[in-house]
Formats: C-alpha cells, sequence, structure tokens
C-alpha cells in the first residue's frame, strides 16, 4: 500500500485549522510520537489535542491514524468522519487523503463494501490512482478479480510508479496467483529509472520476474548511491542462487559502512540461517540491533523470531513474536508466520500428549 503523508505543512494546517494557539504543544507532541510509532503516546496527546480545539481537522485525521495503526478501527472511522466535518475551508486534497484513510480502516476491518463506496467517491471529483488501488484491492479480497483487474488497469494507467505495481504483483503473490501478477512486474520495469528509490523498485520488479542479472544491475547501482536496502536485495539474490559465500563477502564488505552496518550484519544473519547456524545468526541480529533504526530493526527483530523458530525453541519464539506484532501490527509476513508456528505447536503439543499417553 502506498504510504500516505502524515504531515501535512505548517501553512496547510493554518489554512484547515486556524491560526496556531497555546494547546498547539500537545498536537505537535502527537505528531512525533505518531512518526515514532508510539501510538499510545500520540493517542493521549490528539485527544488532548481535540478537546482544546486546536486544528480539529488535522487533529482528528492524526488521531485517526493513530487508531488505524494500533487497529482500533470504529474509533479510526469516527475520528476520520469528525476530521472532514471540523474543516473550516473546503480543500479538496486533505478531503481525498481523509477519505483514503477511512477507506483503508474499512478494509483492515473487513468492511470491503464500505471501502469500495468511499473510494468511488473519491473518484467523483477527480481520478486517484492510490483509490483505484485500494478499491481494487478491496474488489480482490471479496474474490471479485475481474472488477479488480479494471481497477489495477486503470491506476497503472493513471500513474507511473513502480511502487504502486509491486503492491498489486504482492496482492496476486500472495493469494498464488503470480502469472497474474507478472504483467504488473512488466509494466514496472518499463518506467525509465531516475533515483536510487527507482533503481531498488525496478531491481525488485526484475528478481520477481526471476531475471536476476538485470536485477543485479539495478540494486549494484542502488547500492553505490547509498541504499541499503539494495545491498540486502543483492544479498538476497546471491542467497536464492546458492551463492552464499558470495552473499558473505557482500555483507561483511559493508559492515563497517556508514547507514549500511544494521542492515549487513541481518544480512550475515541470513546467511548462517541457510547454513542452519541459529547461533551466529543470532549473534549477527544482537550485533545489528545496536544500530538499527526503522525497518533494519524490523528485519532484525522478524528474524530474531525465525531464528528461535529454527531452533525449535518455540517458547522464546513465541514470546518475541508477541512483542513484534504489538509493535509491528501491519507485518504481514509476520502475521502468517504467527498463524503457521501456531499450528505447527499445536502438531508438537498433540505428539507430546500422544507420546505420554504411549
Amino acid at each position: 500500500m502506498k504510504k500516505r503523508l502524515v504531515i501535512f505543512f505548517l501553512a496547510a494546517a493554518m489554512v484547515l485549522g486556524g491560526c496556531e494557539n497555546k494547546n498547539s504543544k500537545l498536537y505537535k507532541k502527537g505528531i512525533e510520537a505518531l512518526e515514532q510509532k508510539d501510538y499510545v503516546t500520540s493517542i493521549a496527546m490528539l485527544e488532548g489535542a481535540v478537546k482544546a480545539g486546536d486544528r480539529l481537522a488535522e487533529s482528528y485525521r492524526s488521531l485517526g491514524i493513530a487508531y488505524l495503526k494500533s487497529q482500533e478501527y470504529d474509533k479510526a472511522k469516527e475520528a476520520f468522519k469528525s476530521s472532514l466535518s471540523s474543516m473550516k475551508h473546503k480543500d479538496a486534497e486533505f478531503s481525498r487523503d481523509v477519505m483514503y484513510y477511512e477507506a483503508e480502516t474499512c478494509v483492515q476491518a473487513g468492511d470491503l463494501d464500505g471501502a469500495i463506496e468511499i473510494c468511488t467517491n473519491i473518484q467523483e471529483e477527480k481520478v486517484d490512482a492510490d483509490a483505484l488501488f485500494l478499491r481494487g484491492r478491496a474488489y480482490f479480497l471479496q474474490k471479485n478479480y475481474e472488477q479488480a483487474k479494471v481497477d489495477f488497469d486503470a491506476a497503472v494507467e493513471t500513474k507511473e510508479s513502480y511502487q504502486l505495481c509491486l503492491d498489486i504483483y504482492e496482492l496476486y503473490q500472495e493469494s498464488s496467483m503470480k502469472a497474474d501478477g507478472d504483467r504488473y512486474l512488466e509494466a514496472a520495469v518499463k518506467i525509465e529509472p531516475k533515483t536510487t528509490e527507482d533503481y531498488y523498485n525496478i531491481g525488485c520488479a526484475y528478481y520477481y520476474l526471476e531475471e536476476q542479472d538485470e536485477a543485479v544491475k539495478a540494486f549494484s547501482k542502488a547500492m553505490k548511491d547509498g541504499s541499503s536496502a539494495a545491498m540486502e536485495m543483492l544479498g538476497e539474490v546471491y542467497l536464492s542462487n546458492g551463492q552464499n559465500d558470495k552473499a558473505k563477502a557482500l555483507f561483511s564488505s559493508y559492515l563497517s559502512t556508514d547507514g549500511f552496518a544494521a542492515a549487513a550484519n541481518n544480512g550475515l544473519a541470513l546467511c548462517a540461517l541457510a547454513e542452519n547456524d541459529t547461533d551466529s545468526a543470532l549473534s549477527y541480529i544482537e550485533e545489528g540491533l545496536k544500530t538499527a533504526e526503522d525497518s533494519d530493526r524490523e528485519n532484525l527483530l522478524f528474524n530474531q523470531i525465525v531464528s528461535y523458530e529454527k531452533r525449535a525453541d518455540f517458547d522464546t519464539a513465541k514470546s518475541l513474536m508477541a512483542d513484534f506484532l504489538a509493535a509491528y501490527p501491519e507485518n504481514t509476513a509476520a502475521q502468517r508466520e504467527n498463524t503457521f508456528r501456531s499450528h505447527i505447536l499445536t502438531a508438537a503439543y498433540i505428539n507430546r500428549a500422544h507420546s505420554s499417553v504411549g
């Protein structure tokens, strides 16, 4: 899913909510906490801002996002509706943004018809690629694949975006419909890369299309421009080809490079896991966590869980998974792993019980 802007510029805030007042510190603290993914603090600060009447439209919007991230969907919907009704001046872009978040809340809450209706309303004034994608996603989840394809195709035609194409592909791939999703990867590789992020994204598209040589070229270019994510993906290409030594050499060469250490340690942990060396994997993860931030930290913590599962320490894995899902509730890979782990544990306990009876 495309990341929407969490923060609007101060000028927009003043247009929507009036001039800054003495209670603005609550709003600012709420926004800072939201950026840091501290949703408990963010909700407390933004609820205070709402009670103080500070920038109501924006405060309600940000409060809705915090509730959404906390999976409190009913409260999120209410906050987004309050944001729209609190606008002092009409602003079409702001309205579309809030409606998009409301639709996303509906999708996550399972109200797919509600999401479709809101996305359709967004389209009334202006064609919006993100809303087309989200409506297509809702249709897809309803297994209305024909209508989903119509919206996905329209979204791709409306806006050239690697991320949009990759998001659509991932929906198909996760539903065991990779062949149907490949056409969106093929659309992605036709876009001319201009930025470091572009080279990383087109590298991902080539990787999923199994065009390894092109993927290596794109990741190498992004890596030289400072992308640690591209370095990780390049190593993953090597690992997928069974070139573990080449992957280890790559990751090791970046251990002392500023901004790359956490990702490099995560890569080395993956190499160790590929060799069933969980002790080394956990050691690399521990070292990486010392400097990790944002997505690097999330990746390391997830692979820490995988390491404990691989060594059959399911109690530790279960405890770490609970903490991980609380911190990263939107991590679908972790959700799938948690479901899989629950099935494995259930089978293990049943076998243990049978052994005890025998």
